[in-house]
């Protein structure tokens, strides 16, 4: 079975993600003299509680722009076509894509058929953002206090407490104690309207096609994804069952082969 989901998620990622060109989360730097990993730049958030936030690149910000705009234009048109976006948070090695985390926001706010919050006014406020925003509760946001509160030299005191979530983003994308990236971190962006899914011939709605990817991704990735959502209530506990982990396994090529 786990060969079997190894090929639906390379088949998956071959249709989909374009890792020629991938999109970076985070806008970086990288003094030639240091040896450390690529440092994320920082911006302000906030108009009365200013506070630094780790800065998402350009290319991020356009991309999912781009996607939210489509969505957009068609809920105000009531078309249809889309359901909202989906988006995978990545790192890559040897040309393969190694999942972090896999998300979605939907078109539709919970209570009626207006426009989620989340993607109103995407291109005026870095707070919501599609969920990739700057404020508290929100993606970057959050895990800016995870990252910063550990951080020497940046004040990050008008943060508020970050979850446990968040500083487990922060141990698994950052260097402890520093800003600087384990490796590239890379976002892909969709707005998804209904293609097929990760299984042939099938053509999920956006709910849908997040479960099963988030399922796909924890039989091949147990170590390194993130979501907590749409995987067994202790994955720890599954994943030692299972015999992946306890045996040193920590990259791609460690969790191919056979079919169980």
């Amino acid at each position: 079975m786990r060969g079997t989901k190894r090929t639906l998620w390379e088949a998956w990622i071959d249709r989909y993600v374009d890792t020629d060109d991938p999109t970076p989360l985070f806008a970086t730097e990288r003094d030639p003299t240091d040896t450390g990993g690529p440092r994320v730049e920082l911006t302000h958030y906030g108009r009365q509680r200013r506070r630094p936030v780790l800065r998402r690149s350009d290319a991020m910000d356009a991309r999912l722009r781009e996607a939210v705009e489509t969505v957009v234009d068609d809920h105000e048109a009531r078309g249809g076509e889309y359901d909202g976006l989906v988006y995978l948070m990545y790192g890559m090695e040897n040309g393969a894509v190694i999942p972090y985390y896999i998300g979605k926001t939907g078109t539709f706010r919970r209570a009626d058929d207006g426009l989620s919050a989340n993607l109103d006014s995407v291109s005026e406020t870095g707070g919501k953002f599609a969920r990739w925003g700057y404020g508290d509760a929100y993606h970057v946001g959050e895990l800016s206090a995870a990252v910063l509160t550990e951080c020497d030299g940046v004040d990050a005191t008008n943060h508020g407490d970050p979850t446990e979530k968040y500083r487990r983003w922060a141990t698994r994308l950052f260097q402890p104690g520093t800003r600087r990236l384990r490796r590239p971190v890379y976002v892909w962006i969709r707005a998804w309207d209904r293609s097929e899914g990760p299984y042939p011939d099938t053509y999920p709605y956006l709910a849908e096609l997040e479960y099963q990817l988030v399922g796909i991704a924890y039989e091949l990735f147990p170590e390194t994804l993130l979501n907590t959502e749409g995987v067994p209530n202790n994955p720890t506990a599954y994943a030692r069952m299972r015999g992946w982990i306890d045996d040193g396994r920590t990259s791609l090529g460690d969790f191919g082969g056979s079919a169980e």
